[in-house]
């Protein structure tokens, strides 16, 4: 009996050393997996993002007068037009949506002298606005015309201001399409106006065709490239360690085992992304940016569970 029992722990003790043998062997002889980027030569790139809307250049009222007034500037706020005296409108000679050239009739009034005297556009546009009728009297607005020139109106902070300049290249969105085209830098303002007691400036973005379905007045947001390194060697910035700064480099020898060195680096432009390295990598160097599977949890929205539906 005490032999069956002696046969019986001796066995439990190789099964457990097995066990234990089949966890730790894998676990001494398995790598640390880290995420890393390759250093290749590529573009370095910062850009100010400036939010505004999709705007006509100017639009013009017309009123029983010789000469237009300009009640919009690139989206602004449209002001009020007066012309004076009240006149009687005679006839309208366009409606709303109309295309017209310069030269265009648009109406005809009755002045001071009971002559009847004749408006015509001073430039081409469309008509925005037919804001009165015939055989009535005005001092105000009579048509609006708008120039049908896109442009866009943005506006950077006090701190991104000063980085931007004429001729840069800007990217466009319309979320409400969401449509993405280009255009080029034609304005930067130099008094601020202030939201949220932050000051902004406006910067207007010329361009030369719009998307399909864009209409005047449509959010916009613009990311204008302000400076650009051509090919160079960059990384994240998450790879970037210690104030000096460092970077760690992964090493796989021939035999498939890896080392990570610590390398000193000096840092050149910086983009919105990546930033130049001036000294201190090569091309293909593999640098450490994280460990591999380090993510945080997925954020769990929605009724906690447990909870019914009551509707």
């Amino acid at each position: 009996m005490k032999k069956r029992s002696w046969l019986w722990l001796a066995g439990s003790a190789v099964i457990l050393i097995a066990i234990i043998a089949s966890i730790a062997i894998p676990a001494l002889t398995e790598q640390t997996q880290y995420e890393t980027y390759e250093v290749t030569p590529t573009a370095v790139v910062k850009t100010v993002g400036a939010n505004g809307q999709l705007a006509e250049s100017q639009l013009l009222a017309y009123g029983p007068s010789q000469q237009p007034i300009l009640v919009s500037a690139n989206g602004s706020q449209a002001v009020p037009a007066q012309f004076g005296i009240s006149l009687e409108i005679n006839q309208i000679e366009v409606t709303e949506g109309q295309a017209v050239a310069e030269g265009d009739l648009l109406f005809s009034f009755t002045s001071q002298l009971g002559l009847s005297t004749q408006v015509r556009a001073i430039a081409d546009g469309i008509v925005r606005s037919v804001d009165t009728s015939e055989g009535l009297r005005t001092s105000g607005q009579v048509v609006s015309v708008g120039s049908a020139i896109p442009v866009v109106s943005v506006f950077a902070s006090e701190y991104d201001a000063d980085l931007v300049d004429i001729g840069q290249k800007a990217s466009i969105e319309l979320d409400a399409i969401d449509a993405v085209f280009e255009g080029a830098v034609i304005s930067i303002g130099q008094v601020a106006r202030s939201v949220s007691g932050i000051k902004q400036y406006e910067v207007l973005v010329e361009v030369t065709e719009i998307p399909t379905g864009a209409r005047f007045g449509m959010s916009a947001t613009a990311e204008i490239e302000v400076e650009r390194s051509g090919s160079v060697l960059a990384i994240p910035f998450s790879a970037l360690i210690g104030e000096l700064p460092e970077v760690q480099i992964l090493v796989t020898g021939a035999s498939g085992g890896q080392s990570v060195t610590s390398v000193e680096v000096e840092l050149g432009n910086r983009g919105d992304s990546l930033v130049e390295i001036t000294s201190g990598l090569q091309a293909g160097d593999l640098v450490i940016i994280g460990l591999a599977g380090d993510v945080p949890s997925p954020v769990q929205f929605g009724p906690p569970r447990g909870a019914g539906n009551n509707g």
